[in-house]
């Protein structure tokens, strides 16, 4: 686990996207990531409201009352502010892979740097696409915790894909 990132930025891929093509990935990113938001939601709930009952001596129903609302605000945040790049478009895509950042239509998305590292790349699956998965890792006081980012694999270029992996797993 490496906490620097390079001294420079090199561009190791370019890879363009149709409307269609981007429209189709923000679908289903949007939905994977809503997904993921919802489990989150759930574990907060699941959580918060024994920790309440057991540590503050609320009743079940205060500890409801305290809890569901975090449980809703904190994954909607997360969800509307976490991934401005997922917007559908009428013009013509592009992912820029740098070694230390990612640049999706002009938003910069840093993978590495100073307190954030790639934790694990991977490709995953998905009905009509290949997506290239970033774990971005980071410190808390409490310890390490990680935010994916998933980035739409054009079909030719899969073995790039391949190469990718290699090159952030090495690094690692």
């Amino acid at each position: 686990m490496s906490n620097t990132a390079p001294a420079y930025s090199k561009l190791l891929a370019n890879w363009t996207y149709t409307p269609s093509e981007w429209n189709s990935y923000v679908k289903i990113t949007k939905k994977l990531k809503l997904e993921d938001h919802i489990y989150f939601g759930f574990g907060i709930l699941i959580l918060c409201t024994p920790g309440l009952m057991w540590i503050k001596g609320t009743s079940f129903f205060t500890a409801i009352l305290f809890s569901a609302p975090l449980a809703l605000l904190i994954p909607w945040l997360r969800f509307r502010f976490g991934s401005p790049h997922l917007k559908s478009t009428k013009t013509a895509s592009y992912i820029k892979i740098h070694t230390n950042f990612l640049n999706i239509n002009g938003q910069k998305i840093p993978l590495e740097g100073p307190k954030k590292w790639v934790k694990n790349i991977k490709i995953i699956e998905h009905k009509e696409w290949f997506l290239l998965e970033f774990d971005i890792a980071w410190n808390t006081h409490k310890g390490t915790t990680n935010d994916e980012t998933r980035i739409p694999i054009p079909p030719s270029k899969l073995q790039k894909a391949l190469e990718l992996i290699d090159t952030f797993k090495n690094r690692v």
